[in-house]
C-alpha cells in the first residue's frame, strides 16, 4: 500500500503544502470516500458529477484522516491549513491519476490489464488465481475499481513487494481508455469479447471495439495483446494492426484453445486444454472464456503454468458473478451483478444445460430475470429477444423484473409461454414477496440482471426465510 511523507507528495504531484510543518508528516493508502476513512489515509477532494468532496472534508479529518489533497480554490484553506496537512493542486482528479501512475513506476510489477465487454472481473479474478498458486506476491484489484476513479484507488492499496498485478479496465463513454492505459501502461494487455454494452454513451459495436483496443495500442509493439479469436469484432480489428496477438478460443486456429470432453456429476463442464484435462467448476458454459483468457495472459508472460496445475486451485468470483450457494435447502445462483443481451443468453442457455447434469435432474427450476440497462435505441428489442430465448426453454417458474423486461414477459407470452409459469414484477421486492410464497425446497433459483434491478435483495430475503417442506 502507498506510504509517502506530505512533502513527498507535494512534489509528486506539483502541489503546495500549505503548511510546511507538516513536511513530515506520513500518510498510508487513500481513499475519495469520506464515509470510508482509515486512520491515516490520505483524503482526496473530488469534484464529481453528483458530489463535491470538499464538503466532507471535515468528516474525513474527524475520521482519522492524516492529509487532505484539495483544489487551490478551496476556500477554507486557511482555518485548515494550521490542524491538518493540506495539498493544494489545479485538479484533484489529475493529481490523483498522476500519483497512481508513479506509484506503478515505483512498485515495479508486471501488470496484465484486463478489459471487455463481459467477463472482465471473473477473467481478472481467474487469472490472479493462476498466477498466485505460483508466485505468491500476486495482486489484483478488488471488486471492480475499473474507472478513472476506481483504478488509482486500487493502485494505491497494491503492497510495494508485488511482483504481479490484474487489473481491470472499464469505459462507459469514448475516451476513457487512454488516460486508464496511461496510468498503468501493463506488460500484457487481454481484451475478452465485445458485447452490446453501454451503447447508451458508445452508440454501436464498433464504437466499443475501438475503444477496447486503444488498451492495446497504448502498449508497447513488443508487449503481447491477448484477444478472443471466436469474436468477429476482435479479430476484424486485429487484423488492421501489424503486431502479434496471442488468442484464445474454443474454436480452431487459436493460439490457445479448449475442447469440451464432457460434463461432471454437479453440472460442471470438462475440457482438454494443452493436452491435459481440467473440469472448470465455475457455473456457465461461457467461463471457459474467461478461463482461456487468464490463461493466455499467464502464457504470454512466460509464466511456468500448466494446465494440470490449475485443477488444484481454488478460484473466488466476485459477487454476483455466477456464485452457486446452498440456502436454506435453495440452490442460488447469484448471476446479478450485471447483464446484457449476450450475458443473458449465455447465461440461461448455461442454466438450462446446468439442470440437465446428474445431480440436478428432477429439481424444480426458478428464473428471476429483469432489465438490462444502458443499451441505447434498440432496448427494446433486445428484451424481446431474451422474451424468445425463454419461451424456447423450459423452465418451472419464470419471474421478470423492471419496466423494460415488461418487454421479456409479453413477447414470452406471444412466442408460446404457460402465462402460469411466467410473471412479471416492477421490482425487485414485489418479486421477492411473490417467490417467497411459491419456492420450495429443493428448488434451483438463477438470478440475472442489471445491477441496477438490485436482483441482490431478492437473495438476501431467501437467506433469512425459512422455506415451507414440498
Amino acid at each position: 500500500m502507498i506510504t509517502l511523507d506530505i512533502k513527498t507528495l507535494a512534489d509528486m504531484v506539483q502541489g503546495n503544502l500549505v503548511n510546511e510543518k507538516f513536511s513530515g508528516t506520513r500518510f498510508t493508502g487513500v481513499t475519495i470516500d469520506s464515509r470510508s476513512v482509515s486512520t491515516d489515509q490520505l483524503f482526496v477532494a473530488i469534484v464529481g458529477d453528483k458530489n463535491d468532496g470538499h464538503t466532507f472534508i471535515d468528516q474525513a479529518v474527524k475520521k482519522g484522516s492524516s492529509a487532505v489533497l484539495v483544489a487551490n480554490d478551496f476556500p477554507r484553506l486557511d482555518a485548515l491549513s494550521t490542524s491538518v496537512p493540506m495539498i493544494t493542486v489545479p485538479d484533484t482528479h489529475k493529481a490523483m491519476m498522476q500519483l497512481a501512475k508513479i506509484y506503478c513506476d515505483r512498485v515495479n510489477a508486471r501488470y496484465i490489464a484486463v478489459t471487455g465487454s463481459n467477463g472482465k472481473t471473473t477473467t481478472k479474478e481467474l487469472t490472479y488465481s493462476m498466477i498466485k498458486g505460483k508466485y505468491d506476491k500476486t495482486y489484483r484489484s478488488r471488486g471492480n475499481l475499473n474507472n478513472q476513479y476506481g483504478l488509482p484507488l486500487a493502485i494505491f492499496s497494491m503492497p510495494e513487494e508485488t511482483m504481479f498485478a490484474v487489473f481491470e479496465l472499464g469505459v462507459s463513454v469514448p475516451g476513457e481508455m487512454i488516460p486508464l492505459a496511461d496510468i498503468l501502461r501493463p506488460d500484457v494487455a487481454v481484451i475478452t469479447n465485445i458485447g452490446p454494452t453501454h451503447l447508451e454513451t458508445m452508440g454501436t459495436m464498433e464504437t466499443v471495439t475501438k475503444e477496447k483496443f486503444r488498451l492495446i495500442d497504448a502498449i508497447p509493439q513488443e508487449n503481447p495483446a491477448v484477444i478472443n479469436a471466436d469474436d468477429t469484432y476482435l479479430k476484424a480489428e486485429a487484423q488492421k494492426r501489424n503486431r502479434r496477438f496471442v488468442t484464445f478460443g474454443c474454436t480452431a486456429g487459436a493460439d490457445i484453445t479448449a475442447r469440451k470432453t464432457g460434463v461432471d456429476n454437479d453440472g460442471f463442464l470438462k475440457y482438454r486444454i494443452d493436452g491435459h484435462d481440467l473440469s472448470i467448476r465455475l457455473f456457465g458454459e461461457y467461463q471457459i472464456y474467461n478461463f482461456l483468457a487468464g490463461y493466455a495472459a499467464c502464457k504470454a508472460l512466460d509464466l511456468d503454468i500448466s494446465p494440470d496445475s490449475l485443477n488444484d486451485i481454488h478460484y473466488t468470483l466476485a459477487p454476483y458473478r455466477g456464485e452457486i450457494e446452498s440456502v436454506n435447502s435453495l440452490t442460488i445462483i447469484a448471476d446479478c451483478y450485471n447483464a446484457n443481451p449476450a450475458s443473458m443468453r449465455a447465461g440461461l442457455i448455461s442454466f438450462e444445460n446446468y439442470l440437465k447434469s446428474r445431480n440436478m435432474k428432477n429439481h424444480r427450476s426458478v428464473i428471476v430475470i429483469g432489465d438490462m440497462l444502458e443499451l441505447g435505441e434498440h432496448e427494446i428489442e433486445f428484451h424481446r429477444e431474451t422474451g424468445r430465448l425463454t419461451a424456447l426453454q423450459y423452465f418451472d417458474l419464470v419471474l421478470t423484473v423492471g419496466p423494460l423486461s415488461m418487454e421479456i414477459y409479453r413477447t414470452a407470452l406471444e412466442s408460446g409461454s404457460n402465462e402460469e409459469n411466467i410473471k412479471h414484477f416492477a421490482d425487485s421486492a414485489t418479486a421477492g414477496e411473490y417467490l417467497l410464497d411459491n419456492i420450495s425446497r429443493g428448488d434451483i433459483v438463477y438470478l440475472k440482471a442489471s445491477r441496477g434491478i438490485a436482483l441482490e435483495k431478492i437473495i438476501t430475503l431467501l437467506k433469512g426465510a425459512a422455506l415451507r417442506d414440498n
